[in-house]
């Protein structure tokens, strides 16, 4: 990374951004500020492109996890712009998970509902991941049974390899290509009916994995599990009649502290 180039690119690209708010103003939607930001930037004789997709290059295998850079400056740059009241946690993480996984030194996140755009500009650094052992151990051993074992070092690997601090789809994505790696069988989005005192409902409840037919993993990336995120596991537990089912934080500094198993 060259400093004095990166300053200069960050510098014009925050004046480019300020000048969009200045004219446009709070109040309108997240797409009218990104066409707003790449005429400038165009008339700026910037280099960037919008909407680029972005795959996640997980141990040597290309997976699709939807994921799309606002902006590209100059093929290295992300920009991730918003329209909220309050930048969240999950949109730090968002830019976060694009640098990391498009390896990218820096980037900018923008959020253009602010009467100041100075207070809605951050400006991320990617940084070294701590070592692999000291952030993924868990005791997989036959106490949780074979299926349960298998779906533990599957994420051991999936939090050895990426981290704490991205978005919960990355570690889906990635949770399967192991489990599917093994041989293991899994559904995404399953659909489960629901009853209520003995009558079906048209409503159904979605799980976004289930392995091995009738074990729910809930993937999460959050800053600590609490009691309602083992609520809703167990609620879908009494729904079906399945004996248990996990939750993984993989937002956790070591993954033993992330992880929760469920029993009806």
């Amino acid at each position: 990374m060259n400093v004095d180039e990166d300053h200069q690119t960050t510098g014009a690209i925050i004046g480019a951004a300020i000048t969009v708010h200045r004219d446009l103003g709070p109040g309108v939607d997240e797409a009218a500020y990104e066409a707003a930001l790449a005429l400038k930037l165009h008339s700026l004789g910037i280099a960037h492109a919008c909407q680029v997709p972005l795959r996640i290059c997980y141990r040597g295998t290309s997976l699709d996890c939807g994921y799309r850079y606002d902006l590209l400056v100059d093929a290295r740059l992300p920009i991730e712009l918003k329209a909220v009241e309050q930048i969240l946690p999950i949109h730090q993480a968002q830019l976060l998970t694009y640098l990391r996984l498009g390896a990218h030194p820096l980037g900018l996140l923008i959020n253009f509902e602010v009467p100041v755009l100075k207070d809605g500009i951050q400006r991320m650094v990617l940084t070294r991941l701590p070592p692999a052992a000291a952030r993924s151990s868990v005791d997989c051993g036959d106490h949780f049974g074979p299926v349960s074992a298998e779906i533990l070092s599957s994420a051991v690997e999936v939090h050895r390899t990426l981290g704490p601090g991205l978005l919960r789809s990355a570690y889906e994505e990635c949770l399967c290509h192991e489990l599917k790696q093994r041989n293991i069988a899994h559904v995404r989005q399953r659909s489960l009916p629901l009853r209520f005192e003995g009558r079906d409902l048209a409503q159904h409840a979605h799980l976004p994995l289930v392995v091995g037919e009738t074990v729910p993993v809930i993937c999460l990336s959050i800053p600590q599990l609490t009691p309602l995120h083992e609520c809703r596991l167990l609620a879908r537990l009494r729904q079906t009649g399945w004996p248990f089912g996990l939750l993984i934080n993989f937002n956790s500094p070591t993954l033993q502290t992330g992880i929760r198993r469920i029993t009806l």
